[in-house]
């Protein structure tokens, strides 16, 4: 049943985000789907903001964003006191390696323009109960708010047809290091089982060379192009490691509800967030730390279609039941029902544009820690180049 809501009823929440990933489409997927409980939305880039974008009756969603433009932004709704909310599904202060990603939330000014924005946030969402006990440190308003999997973007996807066994995993360039737990068995699976085939898209473990028997497909940003293809693939097993680390902990469940959503059957790093939702041998297989235990997984599942199946088919039911979009867009609509009911009573105009001494320093900061991370990745010739091609642009 469509529930109608009058113009004075509905509420209008603005997602705030700095480019389009997955995460970005996931948060757009479920505040869409509040549609139906009389919710509306705008996506709105954090460098094209402007005051007029923000009405008093609007609650402003700040998705992942760290760039020195959300501290001045936050601190901008701050003064006039106006509420917002912020949506993190990673914990950036302990991400590890050496990747752009972990070199960017490390940077100083990053740091400081996420720590502001959290703690000052009327609330943060996350999907995560490790990640909010962490975050719950800078902001006691923390919510942790179900995951979900909309269903309609697979509908009328049919797995390409193969007598082929392929074993997938898909994930963005960042989970590389994840993958070494499953690397080194990789030329074992394959010289014990002939029907066996390994597929990677968005990142390929080290030291793994592409053939026959392992395919590799390039990362996209664009979460239903990359689900309707992880769905067409027809993948028999979904891999989904994870490094134990506290970064890891907080991730969320994303991998067990794509796997069950296309009745994948998977096996999963036993640490959270996936101890919490797989139910070890019905739902997937749990696997602890080395990499023989990697290897009796995939014997396991290799060797007993039926069970394969089994556990492909429980899975589906379970996130068709529990993680439906449909189902779970009444609690996150619910709950931005709550925040605007929290709306101070005597909010006063938006000041963003006046350029004071603070914002000043804070736009310089902004350049300085995107010449920094352009050094970092092509030292001067990049940075020449950078500042050659805004130039041209500007011309």
């Amino acid at each position: 049943m469509i529930e109608r809501f009058s113009v004075s009823d509905l509420l209008e929440i603005l997602i705030i985000i700095e480019a389009e990933i997955a995460t970005t489409h996931l948060v757009e997927q479920i505040v869409r789907a509040c549609g139906v409980h009389g919710i509306e939305y705008r996506v709105q880039f954090l460098n094209q903001l402007q005051n007029e974008d923000i009405a008093t009756d609007t609650i402003p969603l700040f998705v992942r964003c760290a760039d020195p433009l959300v501290l001045s932004w936050t601190q901008t709704l701050v003064d006039a006191n106006r509420l917002y909310a912020y949506y993190i599904d990673d914990n950036f202060w302990r991400i590890v390696g050496h990747t752009p990603l972990a070199a960017y939330y490390r940077h100083p000014v990053v740091r400081k323009s996420l720590e502001f924005a959290v703690s000052h946030a009327q609330a943060v969402i996350t999907n995560s109960a490790e990640l909010a006990k962490f975050v719950s440190s800078f902001n006691e308003r923390v919510a942790v708010l179900p995951t979900f999997f909309d269903f309609s973007l697979i509908e009328g996807v049919e797995p390409s047809p193969s007598d082929e066994i392929r074993i997938g995993f898909a994930g963005s360039p960042s989970r590389v290091d994840d993958l070494d737990l499953i690397s080194p068995l990789i030329e074992r699976v394959l010289e014990r089982f002939p029907c066996a085939i390994f597929e990677f898209a968005g990142a390929l473990p080290r030291g793994i060379a592409t053939g026959a028997r392992v395919r590799f497909f390039p990362h996209t940003g664009d979460y239903n192009a990359f689900i309707k293809f992880q769905a067409g693939r027809n993948w028999a097993i979904g891999l989904a490691p994870l490094m134990d680390h506290e970064a890891n902990r907080s991730k969320t469940d994303n991998k067990y509800r794509e796997y069950g959503a296309c009745r994948i059957a998977g096996i999963y790093s036993d640490i959270p967030p996936y101890t919490q939702v797989v139910k070890s041998r019905v739902t997937g297989l749990l696997v602890d730390g080395p990499h023989s235990s990697w290897f009796e997984a995939l014997t396991t599942l290799l060797e007993q279609p039926t069970m394969r199946m089994a556990i492909a088919n429980a899975a589906f039911k379970h996130v068709r039941s529990q993680y439906d979009i449909s189902t779970v867009s009444q609690e996150w609509a619910q709950f931005f029902r709550r925040l605007a009911d929290e709306s101070p009573t005597n909010p006063k105009p938006l000041d963003h544009g006046s350029l004071n001494f603070w914002r000043i320093q804070r736009r310089l900061a902004r350049v300085k820690l995107h010449l920094a991370l352009v050094y970092e990745e092509g030292g001067l010739p990049l940075v020449a180049r950078r500042i050659a091609k805004k130039i041209r642009r500007l011309c």
